[in-house]
């Protein structure tokens, strides 16, 4: 069974995901790195699926352009079906030596597989009495009803703002989505250098705008209004899928439900020290659910959960503090007053673990150790917070002040989480004694995907080979994780 989809030896871009009847067609772009990320030029190539765990390859769907010609490089775009049922994408022209190295080109297409570039591209090039020249990219159409025309949004920069706030999004309108008017930024809100990979949609009577950022945190935030020309607000949990869930887009599939599609980073040399790349591999798509107040929750699709069905064996093995088993489910931890973990013992290092988990008696924290050592102090932590009623996820050991390495010579080093920061993410959550809380997590060697009561979920890669891949800590409380299933 293969969760992740990847071309063999190349690493999934961004993906522009088209749905069409029962099945997904999935647009993306698969980089070499040869020599490195952007080394050779790359278009759009297809996979399809129909439950996302099975996948079609179909191969190049938009080719590259020569170097000379303006989408010597494709980026991101969108495709859509206009109303006589042809099908037109919009895409980013990237050519590294063109007076506009980021401009919109557009192709269409009878039966959204084999495509006609527009001898008009590029279609729209930079404002730059307006705008910066370089970043001006990610297109994404779609008919808005209530304005009864096309809308484009294209990622940019603006010239009148502070260099790290220039990030916005531009709204260009369109009757026949040939000829198209400039509305001015949609979205501008100052807090970010480039919003990418945008998209918007209308569930009920709200509006959501997602869009992905590499400055502040490098994921997919989305936000609401009751009008689509804004104002826009931030909802109490933003992330679409915490940090490294990135340049997510989204379909509704025939039956209403929604699925965001995005790559997780590689690194460097596979390596938990290595850069963060550009692209990298396939996520699981993130189902969302619009709630009653217009918030989307995040939950792992059943597809999914439906298709790891082989139970794996497992026994809890203690390390510290008092625990009582309850047949061969459920493990109660007590560490009221000190701390009390251990490890799940099995085999495998590619899983799907579900689990309840319910505070008894809540002062501090509690929750799942993942990709740990014995001491359950180099290891990525999904910690439940219960004073600051938040879920996070920790990338540890914590470091300490240089000053202070002598008295803490047994104190392993810190790894270095580079610009994610020990706190990889973290959620607003609600954590009340006695309330369960749904726990799903897919682990594929590298790959660590997790989801937390169908509401809020974290993507994140640990390549380093641990003792343990997973374990249960209780830290000033009497916690139990119920329901426990490993499958494979």
């Amino acid at each position: 069974m293969k969760i992740y989809y990847q071309h063999p030896n190349t690493w999934f871009g961004d993906c522009m995901p088209f749905g069409k009847d029962d099945t997904f067609y999935l647009f993306h772009q698969r980089d070499t790195r040869v020599p490195c990320p952007f080394g050779e030029p790359f278009g759009w190539d297809l996979a399809t699926t129909k439950d996302f765990v099975t996948y079609e390859d179909c191969g190049v769907a938009i080719p590259r352009g020569t170097d000379e010609e303006q989408d010597q490089f494709i980026f991101a775009g969108s495709i859509c079906e206009d109303r006589e049922g042809k099908y037109h994408a919009f895409y980013t022209g990237y050519c590294l030596t063109a007076e506009y190295q980021q401009t919109i080109c557009h192709a269409t297409s009878e039966d959204g597989i084999t495509w006609t570039k527009d001898a008009a591209n590029p279609v729209i090039t930079p404002m730059i009495e307006l705008y910066e020249k370089l970043d001006w990219r990610d297109p994404y159409v779609f008919y808005n009803e209530e304005d009864k025309c096309y809308w484009i949004l294209i990622s940019a920069r603006r010239l009148d703002m502070p260099v790290t706030r220039r990030g916005c999004i531009v709204l260009y309108r369109s009757k026949d989505l040939v000829n198209w008017e400039y509305y001015g930024p949609l979205y501008s809100a100052g807090n970010t250098n480039c919003p990418e990979c945008s998209e918007m949609y209308k569930i009920g009577d709200t509006w959501y705008l997602s869009y992905s950022r590499f400055s502040e945190f490098g994921n997919t935030i989305y936000r609401t209004s009751k009008s689509p020309f804004g104002p826009w607000k931030k909802p109490k949990k933003d992330g679409i899928g915490g940090r490294r869930f990135y340049a997510a887009k989204s379909m509704q599939d025939d039956n209403g439900r929604r699925f965001y599609f995005a790559w997780e980073h590689d690194r460097a040399e596979n390596s938990d020290r290595g850069e963060w790349y550009w692209g990298g591999t396939f996520c699981i798509p993130h189902e969302v659910v619009a709630t009653s107040d217009g918030q989307l929750d995040v939950k792992l699709p059943k597809e999914y959960v439906n298709c790891f069905k082989e139970k794996v064996d497992w026994k809890y093995l203690p390390v510290m503090g008092e625990y009582k088993l309850y047949g061969d489910t459920t493990v109660e931890l007590d560490g009221c007053g000190t701390t009390a973990y251990g490890f799940l013992e099995q085999p495998e290092e590619k899983f799907l673990f579900t689990g309840t988990v319910i505070p008894k008696e809540a002062n501090d924290s509690f929750g799942i150790l993942l990709k740990s050592d014995w001491e359950a102090s180099g290891c990525l932590f999904l910690e439940f917070d219960v004073a600051m009623q938040r879920v996070s996820l920790l990338s540890l050991p914590m470091g300490v002040d240089p000053f202070w390495e002598q008295s803490c010579q047994a104190v392993p080093k810190a790894t270095e989480p580079g610009p994610d920061g020990v706190r990889v993410a973290e959620k607003t959550f609600a954590i009340e004694n006695g309330a369960a809380i749904d726990v799903k997590i897919s682990v594929d060697h590298d790959m660590v995907e997790v989801f937390v009561g169908e509401q809020v979920a974290f993507t994140y890669r640990i390549f380093r080979k641990p003792e343990y891949e997973i374990g249960l800590l209780a830290q000033d409380a009497k916690v139990e994780f119920a329901n426990i299933a490993i499958r494979k």
